[in-house]
């Protein structure tokens, strides 16, 4: 039976292979005679084998998706007959008390610049 690696296994697996070319050259280098460089190989070979897998634990990045055209202009409040000068006026009105440097949070400006993309695509 074959046994079958998950894909962080394998991702773990192959987050680890410069601690162990790093280890590999420690040895070789033990081998040629020069200690000084094989110390400071195996202390990063220690470091890298610690330090790899924590990198591959970063949170992937979200993407608001687009919301519908009805929830886009509630969300902007405007009309169905609304321009893209008033679709971009009315962005700018919501977006001045939505947006993070102003208080605001990073979700509700990310919905609202979404809904102005939906909004405006192909308009533009």
């Amino acid at each position: 039976m074959v046994a079958r690696i998950s894909a962080i296994h394998r991702r773990r697996i192959l987050a680890r292979w410069p601690a162990l070319a790093l280890a590999a050259g420690a040895i070789l280098a033990m081998w040629r005679g020069g200690i000084g460089p094989a110390i400071v190989l195996l202390v990063l070979a220690v470091i890298a084998w610690f330090v790899s897998p924590a990198l591959l634990q970063r949170e992937p990045a979200q993407v608001t998706p687009r919301p519908a055209e009805a929830e886009a202009r509630a969300l902007l409040g405007v009309g169905l007959a609304a321009t893209p000068d008033e679709i971009r006026a009315a962005y700018r009105r919501k977006i001045a008390d939505a947006h993070p440097d102003r208080g605001g949070s990073h979700d509700q400006a990310a919905r609202l610049t979404a809904a102005r993309d939906t909004l405006l695509k192909g308009r533009r």
